[in-house]
């Protein structure tokens, strides 16, 4: 097993065990955590095991294994960007929502606040 092997498996137990504590400290939700963890564990497997990244990069036409690698990280990144701008939107029209509603509740009370007033 190679140095570089060895240290992107204690990278990749690291990264894990950091986003444990992040659950843990209730500042990462379980259900977002659970893909951050799912790539650690992956990454570990890759470099235990990294004969089959280098025939799936050869079977698929890539120079080598590391333009395979990176491809893939980008194509990673991207699912993730776009996962996470699907949350961010649907959280932004029910904040919008909200705040709308909380407009009409304080309207509604300062209109029975005035009915009062004059009664």
């Amino acid at each position: 097993m190679s140095v570089l092997q060895i240290v992107v498996i204690i990278a990749a137990i690291a990264f894990f065990a950091y986003v444990i504590s992040l659950v843990a400290k209730n500042r990462m939700l379980l259900k977002y955590s659970l893909l951050w963890m799912l790539l650690t564990v992956i990454a570990a497997i890759c470099a235990i095991f990294p004969t089959p990244i280098y025939r799936l990069s050869t079977l698929l036409g890539f120079e080598t294994p590391s333009n395979f690698i990176f491809f893939m990280g980008l194509l990673l990144l991207m699912a993730i960007c776009l996962s996470l701008s699907v949350i961010v939107s649907g959280q932004t029209i029910k904040i919008k929502n909200l705040v709308q509603e909380q407009a009409l509740l304080q309207k509604r009370l300062e209109d029975f606040k005035a009915q009062n007033d004059e009664q």
